[in-house]
């Protein structure tokens, strides 16, 4: 079994310990739209065989947030939950999806999210996670992007996810052309014009906080690509990111 060690999120938190600002807390955010994290569950009743049994006790770890609103607990990895205790004390846990611990913390009405509170953490507000889950998610793009970047997969298998049907964001541009908005491109290094693509909010907002944002699926921004004379299409340019030319996604 693999444990959980997202160093990912573990390092996003750490920037934002070191300079608490709007953009590095944007950059937590959009880095638990995949991957897992855990709950504390120190003090539960323990499993048997790796589950719980009908009306075991179960208890998530959580506290107060900066003003004193309810926070849950999630941690990067297991010794990050154990900083949290005297030493010797046994301490339990639970995998979740890190979309799911966003959506565990306003299900159950936290006010914040704590990631890794013993530090250094960063508390991702009602307000942040609101925003990231209204919003479609596509997690699976930005787990192969992940693993691309990683070295755990090549750009065939990016394209494959990318080429099946799922939620994609872009940018809007509404400043150049008041009532006239537009959506945003750039030009690669060649003058090749390419669209630009987000697979969420967070990642939009992390390459263009100024501009709104319009959900489609994959299959109508891959036909926008085709009929409104781009070249190619970049996907999430805050990184990781990958960019196809028009010639790849008509294979």
């Amino acid at each position: 079994m693999t444990l959980v060690d997202n160093a990912t999120v573990r390092r996003a938190v750490g920037e934002f310990a070191a300079r608490p600002d709007q953009r590095s807390s944007i950059e937590v955010l959009r880095s638990c739209m995949y991957g897992e994290l855990l709950f504390d569950l120190t003090g539960s009743d323990k499993p048997e065989d790796g589950s719980y049994s009908r009306g075991s006790r179960i208890q998530i770890g959580g506290g107060t947030g900066p003003d004193g609103g309810r926070a849950l607990f999630a941690f990067t990895r297991q010794e990050e939950i154990v900083r949290m205790y005297p030493p010797g004390t046994e301490t339990q846990s639970m995998v979740t999806p890190a979309t799911g611990a966003l959506g565990m913390a306003r299900r159950q009405h936290n006010a914040w999210l704590y990631i890794d509170p013993a530090g250094p953490t960063c508390a991702l507000s009602a307000a942040d996670i609101d925003f990231a889950l209204r919003n479609p998610n596509n997690e699976p793009l930005k787990t192969v992007l992940a693993a691309l970047d990683a070295g755990d997969a090549d750009r065939s298998d990016v394209l494959d996810v990318l080429l099946t049907d799922g939620p994609m964001l872009l940018a809007v541009d509404e400043a150049t052309e008041p009532g006239k908005p537009r959506v945003r491109w750039t030009t690669l290094a060649d003058g090749s014009p390419v669209l630009l693509a987000f697979t969420s909010a967070p990642e939009a907002v992390a390459s263009h906080p100024s501009d709104a944002y319009a959900a489609f699926t994959t299959p109508k921004v891959l036909e926008m690509v085709s009929t409104n004379g781009f070249d190619g299409i970049v996907i999430n340019p805050a990184g990781p990111s990958i960019t196809f030319s028009k010639a790849e996604i008509d294979r």
